[in-house]
Parts: structure tokens; C-alpha cells; sequence
């Protein structure tokens, strides 16, 4: 963002109505229903609802697929990064596990039989300003990034399957939002 002065940090949870004008990857695609279904997934974890939040996401179009584990002629791609709307929980190592895991989990028991898509998991290490960036502040962490693929034998079908892609993951992170709520992070720490 410092390079790229087209490059803009926004507060989506400040300022939800840009979600659908400022996110420039999904603009040319919005005839297709997985745009539709990015929008909701960005709007709900931005939204008062969550306890998480979003911090970045990408859209790759179709392209020739070189991926021989799914045999599709084609392949899209998508990333969103989400993070624990308190803060200082994205540097907790057993919280950051634990949301990987329970994000993980509800993924793949979600929809077993679906082949055309994965979802990856990673984390992306991250200086929370807000918390400090000298040594001692506490202000290391984590992100959690999650990579979506989706594969078809056209662009149509991969876009359809991205959509299904989205809408599982959204899904899941939905329940993982309620295993939040249920103080399950806190139960790591022995907190009531």
C-alpha cells in the first residue's frame, strides 16, 4: 500500500457500503453468482453480527488449470484474510490454532461429497500497531488466510463452483462465529 497509492486500506466495518464499489477484483464478474456470494461472505464477517473481521481479499480469474489432483480444464481462485475483531486474541498462538482447526473442521464436514473446489488455510504473520510495535508491546501475530480454488470444465462451471466454494466457507465461519459467542476461545485460557 505504501508503493501502490491505488492501494487503500478500508475499514469495511466502518464503512460497509463500499464493500460492493472498492473491491475492484470482483467488479468486471459481477454477473456471476459467486460475486454475489463474496459479497454476503465480506459483508457478514465485516458486519455487527461477527466477532471476526476481514483485512484483505483477492479474486484470480479462470485460467487453464495445471493442477493434475483436479481434473478440470479450468481454475479460479480467491483469498480472504480474517482476523479476531479483539485484537489482542490474533496473538495468541492457541487462539489462532484454534480458530484454524475450527475453521478447518466445520470445512470439511460441511459438504464431503463436493470435489470441484478446496478451501487452504494459512496463517500470515502481522504487527498490530494498535497494540505496539516495539519489542515486549505484544503487538505480533497472526491472520488467518483462506485460499479458495475452485475447478470446471469452463469458465461457467468453475465460476458456478467458486459460488459453492464461497457459500461453504461462509458456512463454516458462521459456525465457527457461534463456537466464539460460546466463549470457546476463552475456555482455552480457562476463563469463564
Amino acid at each position: 500500500m505504501v508503493s501502490d497509492d491505488s492501494s487503500v486500506y478500508i475499514d469495511f466495518k466502518q464503512q460497509p457500503k463500499l464493500i460492493r464499489s472498492a473491491i475492484e477484483d470482483l467488479i468486471p464478474f459481477k454477473k456471476w453468482g459467486f460475486v454475489e456470494q463474496f459479497y454476503a461472505l465480506i459483508e457478514w464477517v465485516n458486519g455487527p453480527r461477527s466477532l471476526l473481521e476481514s483485512n484483505d481479499c483477492v479474486f484470480n480469474p479462470a485460467e487453464n488449470n495445471s493442477d493434475q489432483q483436479y481434473p478440470y480444464a479450468k481454475k479460479c481462485s480467491a483469498r480472504l484474510m480474517v482476523l479476531f475483531r479483539d485484537i489482542p486474541e490474533n496473538c495468541q498462538a492457541k487462539s489462532i490454532d484454534w480458530l484454524i482447526q475450527n475453521i478447518l473442521q466445520h470445512v470439511t464436514t460441511t459438504k464431503p461429497g463436493f470435489k470441484a473446489g478446496a478451501i487452504c488455510l494459512s496463517q500470515s504473520p502481522t504487527c498490530y500497531l494498535v497494540l505496539g510495535n516495539q519489542p515486549d508491546t505484544g503487538g505480533i501475530g497472526h491472520q488467518v488466510t483462506l485460499t479458495f480454488f475452485a475447478y470446471g470444465k469452463n469458465d461457467r462451471r468453475c465460476y458456478e463452483n467458486m459460488q459453492e466454494v464461497l457459500s461453504i466457507a461462509q458456512s463454516s465461519l458462521l459456525r465457527v462465529n457461534k463456537g466464539i459467542q460460546n466463549g470457546e476461545v476463552d475456555a482455552l485460557y480457562g476463563a469463564s
